[in-house]
C-alpha cells in the first residue's frame, strides 16, 4: 500500500473508517436484537389481529408496522452519518430536509415493494406445501422487473438525472462505447452533490434502459480520468455482467428459498414467532428472520463473484484504453476523496463487492509491464 499512498493517507483513511466500523458493529447487533424482539413479543401477529378482513389487508398491516419500527431506530444511524460525521470530514452536503425527503421516500419504498413481493408469496404459501419452489420464481422475476426499471422509474424519485452535454467528455464516452461495441441508452449526470462530495459512476438497467451514469462530484476530473471510470462500467455491459448477475443471483435465491422451505416447517419456530402456519401474514417477521440469516450466509458468495467481474471490467478498461497510468492515478485521485479504506480488514474483504484498491492499482501495473508495447488510445 505504501507503494501508492503515502503515510498521512493512510492514517487518514485509517481515522475515518474506525468509528464507522465501529457503528456498524453497533447498528447490526441492535439490528438482530430488535428483530428477535420482534419475533419473540409476537409483533407480527398482534399487528395482524387489528384487522379482520382478510389476509392480504392484514398483511399490509404487518409490512406498515414493521416498517414504523424501522423507521423509529435506523435513521438516527444515518443522520449522524451524513449530517455530522461525513460534515466533519468535508464529505456531506446533505440537509436536515433532504434527509427526512429521503427517509420518508425511502419509507414508502420499503412499504410499497415488500407489499408487492410478499402478496403473491403468500398466496401460494396459503396454497400448497412446497410454496418455496414458486416463491423463488416470484422473487427472481421481481428483481429482473427491479433491474429493469430502477434506472426510469425509482432513481429519479431520489435524484435528477441530465443527459451529458456535448463536448470533449462525451466524445470521449461514445468513442469508448463504439470501441466495446456497446449501445447504451445514454451517458448521464446524476445530481449527487445535493447529498456528498464523494466521486463514482455506475452502469443501471439492461436493454433499452441501460445506461451510463456519472456522479456531478466527477466533473472537475480531467476527462481522461472519468473516461477510465466509464470505460470500466462500459466493459460490465460488454461482458454482459448484467444479465449474468441476475442468473448469478437467481441461483443464491434457489438456494435462500430452499432454506426458507425448511425455516418455514419448522414447527418449534413457529410455535416461537406465534403462528401455527407459515401462510398466516403474523408470521412475516419470523419469515424475514429466517430470510436475514439464509442471504447473511449466502453474501459472501455473492461478494466473490461480484469482485471477479470487478477485476474482469478493470481489465476491459485496461484493454479498451490501453493506459496504465491514466487507470492507476483513478485511485491514487478517487480513493482519497472518497475516504475510501485503504487497509481494510480480511472480513473486510471478504464481504466486499470490490477489490481492495491497492490490487487493483497493482494490477494496473501489471498489465503495463506484460503489455509494454500497447499505446494509449486516449
Amino acid at each position: 500500500m505504501t507503494d501508492w499512498f503515502d503515510g498521512d493517507a493512510l492514517a487518514d483513511a485509517k481515522s475515518y473508517a474506525r468509528p464507522l466500523n465501529r457503528l456498524s458493529l453497533a447498528r447490526s447487533v441492535l439490528s438482530v436484537t430488535i428483530a428477535l424482539l420482534v419475533v419473540t413479543l409476537e409483533v407480527g401477529p398482534w399487528a395482524a389481529d387489528l384487522v379482520d378482513r382478510g389476509w392480504v389487508l392484514q398483511l399490509l398491516i404487518v409490512v406498515v408496522v414493521l416498517s414504523l419500527i424501522d423507521l423509529v431506530w435506523t435513521p438516527w444511524f444515518d443522520a449522524w452519518i451524513e449530517l455530522v460525521y461525513d460534515k466533519r470530514h468535508d464529505l456531506s452536503t446533505q440537509t436536515v430536509g433532504g434527509f427526512v425527503s429521503d427517509t420518508l421516500k425511502g419509507t414508502v419504498l420499503g412499504i410499497a415493494l415488500p407489499f408487492a413481493l410478499m402478496t403473491p408469496l403468500y398466496a401460494v404459501m396459503r396454497s400448497f406445501d412446497q410454496w418455496w419452489i414458486a416463491g423463488w420464481a416470484i422473487a427472481t422475476a421481481l428483481v429482473v422487473v427491479l433491474t429493469f426499471l430502477y434506472p426510469v422509474v425509482i432513481m429519479p424519485r431520489f435524484n435528477k438525472f441530465e443527459p451529458l452535454e456535448p463536448g470533449d467528455l462525451k466524445t470521449r464516452i461514445d468513442r469508448v462505447a463504439d470501441r466495446a461495441g456497446e449501445q447504451i441508452s445514454g451517458s448521464f449526470t446524476m445530481d449527487a452533490s445535493r447529498r456528498t462530495k464523494r466521486d463514482n459512476a455506475f452502469v443501471a438497467g439492461f436493454g433499452p434502459t441501460k445506461r451510463v451514469v456519472i456522479y456531478d462530484t466527477m466533473l472537475d476530473h480531467p476527462a481522461s480520468l472519468i473516461e477510465q471510470v466509464v470505460a470500466h462500467e462500459i466493459g460490465h455491459y460488454r461482458l454482459k455482467h448484467i444479465p449474468k448477475t441476475a442468473v448469478f443471483q437467481a441461483v443464491l435465491f434457489l438456494a435462500v428459498f430452499a432454506f426458507l422451505g425448511w425455516w418455514t416447517s419448522w414447527s418449534t419456530g413457529l410455535d416461537w414467532a406465534g403462528v401455527s402456519e407459515i401462510g398466516d401474514p403474523g408470521s412475516l417477521p419470523y419469515l424475514l428472520v429466517g430470510f436475514g440469516i439464509a442471504v447473511k450466509v449466502t453474501s459472501y458468495a455473492q461478494a466473490y463473484y461480484s469482485r471477479s467481474k470487478e477485476r474482469q471490467a478493470d481489465l476491459e478498461a485496461l484493454e479498451l484504453l490501453g493506459d496504465p497510468d491514466a487507470f492507476i492515478d483513478v485511485w491514487r485521485r478517487m480513493a482519497p476523496k472518497n475516504k475510501a479504506e485503504l487497509e481494510p480488514s480480511f472480513k473486510k474483504r471478504l464481504e466486499a463487492s470490490h477489490p481492495a484498491i491497492a490490487e487493483r492499482m497493482a494490477f494496473g501495473r501489471e498489465w503495463a509491464t506484460l503489455n509494454p508495447e500497447v499505446e494509449s488510445v486516449t
